[in-house]
């Protein structure tokens, strides 16, 4: 998978994706990362649309299709966009 989001395509194990969420909260609790979700429930929920409709991203912006089977990677882009998705 190549993300068009560097810091995504470095998240390549279990522990890159502790990092780079870890990193991810810093950034909207400093406020250098806007968040339209930032109670527990609407990101949850927000995570669950993106998920159901990631096929839209992938074919626009990656130009792939969805893998079949996520990586870490792959998870750490669910919590990112979940953050901003209405």
């Amino acid at each position: 998978m190549n993300w068009h989001d560097e810091a995504l395509n470095q998240v390549q194990s279990r522990e890159d994706l502790a990092d780079y969420l870890a990193r991810m909260a810093e950034m909207v609790r400093s406020g250098d990362m806007p968040a339209e979700n930032i109670t527990a429930d609407s990101l949850i929920d927000a995570a669950a649309r993106w998920t159901r409709s990631m096929d839209g991203f992938f074919k626009n912006i990656v130009k792939e299709p969805v893998p079949e089977e996520p990586d870490w990677s792959m998870i750490a882009a669910i919590f990112h966009a979940a953050l901003i998705y209405e």
